[in-house]
């Protein structure tokens, strides 16, 4: 499979994790915590992740998909935050620090996704970047943080 190709699967790849998290959190989790619990360290492994997989591994197909020119350095850099995050949302997940680490990580998560989406729209008015995986980072933000932040408030409530 071509790293072309894999960069496009990525952008399915997270709303159907996304969908499953959701799924699950409901399913399993019996009350506001635990649903945060399920739902938000998923989405987090699941965005931060794959975010730090394309940055680290895909390259050059993944600023290609967006219509960013490659900087290797600034992708690695970006890409071991990105895993740094997806490894500490496993770590609270495994260890289950409580609903109080859950909502850090996924508020570290959602700012940070907050100013990427902020730096995609930027782009897309600035350059005229107008590549739909540009434009799909400011909506999907506003999706996560439409799923998130009630569950959080609700959790954190509870």
């Amino acid at each position: 499979m071509t790293k072309r190709k894999l960069a496009s699967i990525m952008e399915w790849l997270r709303p159907a994790g996304i969908g499953l998290a959701i799924f699950f959190a409901y399913y399993a989790g019996h009350d506001p915590i635990s649903q945060f619990h399920i739902m938000g360290l998923f989405i987090v492994m699941i965005m931060s992740g794959t975010v730090a997989f394309e940055s680290l591994i895909l390259g050059e197909a993944a600023s290609e998909k967006i219509g960013y020119a490659p900087n290797r350095a600034y992708q690695i850099q970006s890409g071991l935050a990105n895993a740094a995050t997806a490894v500490t949302a496993v770590l609270v997940y495994v260890l289950d620090w409580g609903r109080y680490a859950d909502a850090t990580i996924v508020t570290a998560m959602l700012i940070f996704f907050t100013f990427s989406a902020a730096n995609h729209l930027a782009t897309a008015i600035r350059n005229g970047n107008m590549k739909p995986v540009n434009l799909l980072r400011p909506a999907m933000t506003l999706v996560l943080l439409g799923l998130l932040l009630p569950l959080m408030i609700k959790a954190l409530s509870s």
